[in-house]
């Protein structure tokens, strides 16, 4: 036993050295390991390292010592100048001294008879105290854990996490307080304290009014208070924008996506005249050309998604054909003076049948076949885009069709995909949907911009305005732009739907939006301008109002 413990103190011992790699880069943490995001996090924001070997061990058994180390490095805590607990086996020779006795002193963990104890693994129940006292969680009383009393001296601690939502206990009703905490599970506990802010400030007219602890609550303050905003409050660890982000890396300034799969089959410059506005100080610089569906399929992530090589070829086909997109777009902004920078949309490719490519081969459904299509279409892109010659479009980059990533496959996937792309100098955004997962790893996924859809367009969502709130509160906190939307309204929809835009319209004056993608169905812009009736024109100057 005495061997094995030495052993166990001699690998934790490691965690101190010099970071190595990242948690993409460690090779007992692939991708779909169950706390590879959570891993990354932390490594990223240097709370935990690597071992000289290029590993993580994340089954290691986790030690008192290196846990204070992580909490200190996390909360960024001074050194403390005059102890008033000093523990008698902890010296200022040792590695981590500086870190426990900060530890010791904030009542972090149990000091037993003046010991600290610094190898002894760390047990779930002195994890419980140790973040629940940093981040000064307290319960309700309300959890039950079948080997828990309320009546244990660590109840208390244990309610506050759960309360909180840092642990939801075993499958079988038991928090097991006394087993020793991995490296992986101390990663997660950890990430989770940081998934959100701590403190949320609603402002008004510049002035913060209020401060909450819960999100929920700062939002359901900030609808009952007329043009107020609600803001993440910055901590030790994450640093918060206080408005959504301008992402001007992607050139973007004000652009709208343009759909052209079957949802639209044909263009001319008459349909882009009201974007390009001839003789208006602003127009829109960025046009965002996708397809969402193919003859007898879809090409996002649906159950309808069976598109093979010749469903991408008719949609590459269609974008640089004469009633395309492209070449009207092109002519309409010759005509006007203009010059547009243009994203073209990546289809999903399928991941639940085999591939059959452009000789008709049949290809097994694997990540490679998959890459391997995703960069077929992107060559033939290039192609076909080299050949066009468009005098007044600049190819800015593509557009990933699929709003959400949700598999590890598919992160390997987008990531790879963001490294062709940028190979080519292009760049690579997406829009995610509102209740996407993930969201969090979109710049670690290669992305340059996301714009975030708050999906709050349909008329039969009633009041959007807090579904708005928690949108543009998410755009600050993952440091992304956001989507505005207009669906494509019928003229007995127009008088609803004209006041569903203006809230729109309102919140992104009001939390300060600069560069972000509109979504307008397949036409509403050209609806707007064109159909002689007062709400679409109307929502048109509004439009243009907004993007001077």
């Amino acid at each position: 036993m005495k061997l094995l413990k030495w052993a166990i103190v001699i690998i934790l011992s490691f965690c101190l050295l010099p970071k190595t790699a990242s948690a993409q880069g460690f090779k007992d943490v692939p991708t779909d390991h169950w706390a590879h995001d959570e891993i990354h996090f932390l490594t990223d924001k240097q709370v935990i390292r690597g071992f000289s070997d290029g590993s993580f061990k994340p089954m290691a058994v986790l030690s008192r010592k290196d846990a204070s180390v992580m909490l200190v490095r996390a909360m960024q805590l001074p050194t403390i100048q005059l102890p008033k607990v000093k523990p008698v086996d902890l010296k200022p020779t040792m590695s981590g001294y500086s870190e426990m006795m900060i530890a010791a002193n904030k009542g972090l963990f149990t000091i037993s008879s003046n010991r600290f104890n610094p190898n002894e693994p760390l047990t779930r129940d002195e994890m419980a105290k140790a973040l629940a006292v940093a981040y000064n969680y307290s319960g309700k009383g309300s959890s039950s854990f079948k080997d828990v009393a309320k009546g244990n001296t660590y109840y208390k601690f244990i309610d506050g996490i759960a309360e909180n939502s840092i642990t939801t206990g075993y499958s079988d009703g038991t928090f097991k307080p006394s087993v020793a905490v991995n490296r992986a599970q101390f990663s997660t506990f950890l990430k989770r304290v940081y998934d959100k802010p701590h403190e949320y400030i609603v402002k008004k007219d510049g002035r913060v009014v209020k401060s909450f602890k819960d999100e929920a609550a700062a939002i359901a303050y900030a609808v009952s208070q007329k043009g107020s905003t609600v803001h993440p409050v910055s901590n030790s660890l994450m640093k918060y924008a206080q408005k959504p982000a301008d992402l001007k890396a992607t050139g973007m300034n004000n652009g709208v996506l343009i759909y052209s799969g079957t949802e639209k089959e044909s263009f001319n410059k008459e349909f882009f005249a009201p974007y390009l506005a001839e003789g208006s100080a602003t127009y829109f610089d960025t046009y965002v050309i996708m397809g969402r569906q193919y003859p007898g399929g879809e090409f996002q992530e649906t159950p309808k998604n069976k598109a093979n090589y010749s469903d991408w070829k008719w949609f590459a086909d269609k974008l640089f054909s004469t009633t395309g997109p492209l070449k009207p777009l092109n002519d309409t902004a010759v005509k006007a003076n203009r010059k547009a920078k243009v994203y073209i949309g990546i289809p999903y490719p399928k991941r639940n049948e085999a591939i059959i490519d452009v000789n008709g081969k049949k290809l097994p459904n694997t990540l490679a076949a998959r890459k391997q299509m995703v960069n077929w279409y992107i060559s033939t892109i290039e192609q076909q885009w080299k050949r066009a010659g468009f005098t007044n479009l600049t190819f800015a980059g593509y557009y990933w069709v699929n709003e959400t990533v949700i598999h590890a496959e598919d992160e390997l996937l987008v990531t790879a995909t963001a490294e062709t792309v940028h190979k080519l100098k292009r760049k690579f955004i997406y829009a995610p949907h509102a209740r996407t997962t993930n969201f969090d790893n979109w710049k670690y996924y290669g992305f340059d911009g996301a714009y975030l859809q708050p999906n709050t367009f349909r008329l039969s969502l009633g009041d959007p305005q807090a579904r708005l709130h928690k949108a543009f509160l998410e755009a600050q906190i993952k440091g992304s732009s956001i989507t505005l939307e207009i669906d494509t309204y019928s003229p007995h929809q127009m008088g609803a739907g004209l006041l569903n835009f203006e809230t729109y319209l309102e919140f992104g004056k009001r939390y300060n939006l600069n560069g972000f993608l509109l979504y307008q169905g397949t036409d509403m812009v050209y609806r707007m301008d064109t159909m002689k009736n007062d709400a679409y024109q109307r929502a048109y100057q509004q439009l243009w109002d907004f993007m001077n």
